[in-house]
């Protein structure tokens, strides 16, 4: 039978003494009456079942059985302290974990550079990165998957909160031997009566996406795509064009396709989100650290 679990102020005491070998000395050092104190620790060995010290009028010392259990007591209390300090560390955001999402946005210069800055400011806190595809652009804040998130807005934002931190072009992604494929730029009327590639997502990114307020005809669907590279194969193979963020389109060679700046339609901006009212310290730290001047402006990575 394994004896009750001592508790952590009877650990104290008991360390006290066995570090001063004097009960009246023992008992100034944690601050508390000398009586208590020995009580305590008579307490205690009636609980653990054998004695810890024996004591004469002149002399205090440990008994062979203090001696074997004073590592595990030491090494109890050291894991008390630690697991304090943890609880302490994890409140203010110093420790624990953090899940980021990424919404097709890992190819951003923004992103890496702070990721590192978040892990070199917060050692303690396990950064966990996630890449989400075309059918989340929350990066997993709707799902619960994530804690904070860089994101392609807009989409349906309701019950999260967003900060733009940039924005950059978008491009048109054709056949290397479409008609338009040697052209330095394109208006959006050049490209609209094209098949277009089509996402099941949420349905404010896709009409975002397809330019749907200034379509003056109705959307010519050529593919269905529930990836980057469904989209990707899609334009190669002529089934239908769509449009890329800048970074994407410039993040790797892509053979057999070209990407051309649409001149007359919004930038696709980028933002940092969390749900709303998400008050931890870690999910604050990181939004704080996105928006920062010197960290935030949204350009491609090298």
């Amino acid at each position: 039978m394994i004896a009750l679990r001592p508790q952590i102020r009877q650990l104290e005491y008991f360390l006290a003494v066995a570090e001063t070998l004097n009960f009246t000395r023992a008992a100034e050092r944690i601050n508390v009456g000398q009586q208590s104190l020995s009580t305590a620790v008579a307490q205690l060995e009636a609980q653990l079942r054998f004695r810890l010290f024996e004591r004469t009028t002149r002399s205090v010392r440990l008994t062979e059985a203090g001696e074997a259990w004073l590592p595990y007591a030491r090494a109890a209390l050291a894991a008390a302290d630690d697991a304090a300090k943890a609880a302490a560390d994890i409140a203010v955001g110093r420790a624990g974990l953090l899940r980021v999402g990424l919404a097709t946005t890992s190819a951003l210069e923004v992103t890496p550079r702070v990721l590192r800055a978040y892990r070199e400011a917060h050692p303690g806190v396990h950064v966990l990165v996630q890449h989400f595809d075309l059918a989340d652009p929350s990066g997993g804040l709707r799902s619960g998957t994530s804690d904070v998130a860089i994101v392609r807005p807009p989409f349906d934002t309701e019950g999260l909160e967003l900060h733009e931190i940039g924005d950059e072009p978008r491009l048109v992604m054709l056949a290397a031997d479409h008609p338009l494929a040697d052209r330095r730029s394109v208006r959006f009327r050049e490209i609209e009566r094209e098949p277009w590639v089509d996402v099941d997502t949420d349905p404010i990114w896709c009409s975002f996406w397809h330019v749907q307020e200034q379509r003056q005809e109705k959307l010519q669907v050529g593919a269905r795509c529930r990836t980057l590279d469904d989209m990707l194969e899609a334009a190669r193979t002529g089934a239908g064009i769509g449009l890329l963020p800048d970074s994407i389109a410039r993040a790797q060679s892509w053979p057999g396709l070209v990407f051309i700046p649409v001149v007359d339609i919004p930038p696709s901006p980028v933002a940092v989100a969390s749900r709303a009212g998400d008050g931890r310290p870690a999910v604050q730290r990181f939004v704080a650290l996105v928006r920062e001047p010197g960290v935030s402006g949204v350009t491609a990575a090298p």
